[in-house]
């Protein structure tokens, strides 16, 4: 029998066994907060991550036979950047399995490995750090961030994404006191924190989406815009959307089993109100500048609340 089959079975048998301290879980949907998320552990093992069946055949240093993390999501990830940032100057090396494929990485950043996993379907992660030599174990951060402004730092802290023409998360946006011109917001409050997260748009996406659940006790009356403002929300808004370059064309809409209502407020302040467009599901669409805009998703009935999807696209084609 060969040493790489004879250490691929120690691995599968180090797998079977209880570990010597129990891997984190983790669990994730889109949207989350805080993002980054942060989780620590001890880098290092006996395992070479070469010779683990299934690796692109990069994998690099020295894991534990079980992951120190286990990542759990139910939502999965059009975008998921994951971090393994050094608190004691070791370099580490990274390698995330999930059910049909085997991610790795090395020295992403410096001597920081990291990897940024695309559509990437629910389920299981399993997560694995190890150091590039068998030095022994060394304490690390694991970040999982949806940004793809995260970056790992020399204090073992993830720089801050910038939004544009606005203060840093987690501060509080500033916004205008009161939304302008034939616009209100009524009950609403536009100085809440998201209820469900924020969203960045950058780059050349095509589409994102986040989950939350809709409905509230405040109707809108008193709720005024462009478009038809109906139905009943929570307070704060559900979510914040940052959009950091112009758009001549963007559609945000709401699926969901109840009949949803939507309200979008520009970074200027002007209000945009809709429903039932795409039958029970409202939608806008237009011309977008970037900034933060707050997005409040209701029910058009009192005393209902169903779990639903917001979709930001650039693509006309893409609707419910």
């Amino acid at each position: 029998m060969n040493r790489p089959t004879l250490i691929a079975l120690a691995l599968s048998a180090a797998q079977a066994l209880p570990s010597l301290a129990a891997a984190q879980p983790v669990q994730l949907s889109a949207g989350f907060m805080p993002d980054p998320r942060r989780a620590s552990g001890m880098a290092g093992g006996m395992v070479s991550a070469s010779t683990v069946p299934g690796g692109p055949g990069t994998c690099r240093g020295f894991i534990p036979g079980a992951p120190q993390q286990i990542i759990q999501t139910p939502t999965g990830f059009n975008f998921l950047r994951i971090i393994a940032q050094p608190l004691a100057g070791t370099d580490l090396t990274l390698m995330v399995r999930g059910t049909s494929q085997t991610w790795c990485a090395d020295d992403t950043y410096g001597n920081v490995p990291g990897l940024d996993l695309q559509a990437l379907p629910p389920g299981r992660y399993d997560v694995y750090v190890g150091t590039y030599s068998q030095s022994g174990p060394a304490p690390y951060q694991l970040l999982m961030s949806e940004l793809q402004s995260t970056t790992p730092d020399n204090t073992g802290r993830p720089q801050q994404p910038q939004y544009p023409q606005q203060p840093q998360y987690p501060q509080q946006p500033q916004f205008p006191q009161q939304p302008q011109g034939n616009s209100s917001l009524g009950p609403l409050d536009f100085t809440g924190r998201p209820l469900f997260g924020r969203m960045m748009v950058a780059g050349n996406f095509v589409s994102r989406s986040v989950r939350g659940r809709n409905g509230g006790a405040l109707g809108a009356q008193g709720i005024s815009g462009q478009g038809t403002c109906r139905g009943f929300f929570q307070g704060p808004p559900s979510h914040v959307v940052a959009l950091t370059q112009p758009q001549n064309f963007l559609r945000m809409y709401v699926v969901s089993a109840a009949d949803s209502t939507l309200v979008v407020r520009r970074p200027d302040g002007q209000v945009l109100c809709n429903d039932d467009t795409y039958n029970l599901n409202p939608g806008i669409e237009g011309n977008f500048p970037p900034g933060l805009y707050q997005v409040w998703v209701g029910t058009y009935r009192a005393g209902e609340s169903r779990p639903y999807q917001l979709t930001v696209t650039v693509d006309p084609s893409q609707h419910p």
